[in-house]
């Protein structure tokens, strides 16, 4: 009975390496910073330097740090509104952009708005 119990425990811990592995492999993060070319509650698109444009997905599990956010979500909540993407980023404003590739699409996991656009 105990060596029945010690294989079926060892070939439980082999089963379960590789799905901690791959699991692993398709949590890595990356970073992109640059301008907001285009913001829309479920996407935005950042310019960085040179050539490169990034189109990121946004839903709920991505948070946002911008000055004043807090303050602004606290008033949308007060009004019985809810807090979307464009209440804090607008084309021109300057952001880091932490995120996963997920192969045809990045999936944004945090947007840190580091400067705010101009105003018009």
């Amino acid at each position: 009975m105990r060596r029945l119990l010690g294989v079926l425990a060892v070939a439980l811990a082999i089963a379960a390496v590789p799905s901690f592995v791959s699991a692993q492999g398709a949590g890595k993060t990356m970073n992109a910073q640059g301008t907001v070319t285009a913001v829309a509650p479920d996407s935005l698109t950042v310019k960085g330097t040179g050539a490169d444009t990034w189109t990121f997905m946004i839903d709920k599990d991505t948070s946002v740090t911008a000055k004043g956010a807090t303050h602004k979500s606290m008033e949308l909540k007060a009004e019985g509104k809810g807090t979307k993407l464009t209440d804090f980023v607008s084309v021109g404003s300057k952001v880091t952009v932490n995120f996963q590739d997920m192969g045809s699409m990045k999936h944004a996991l945090r947007i840190n708005v580091t400067a705010a656009a101009a105003p018009k």
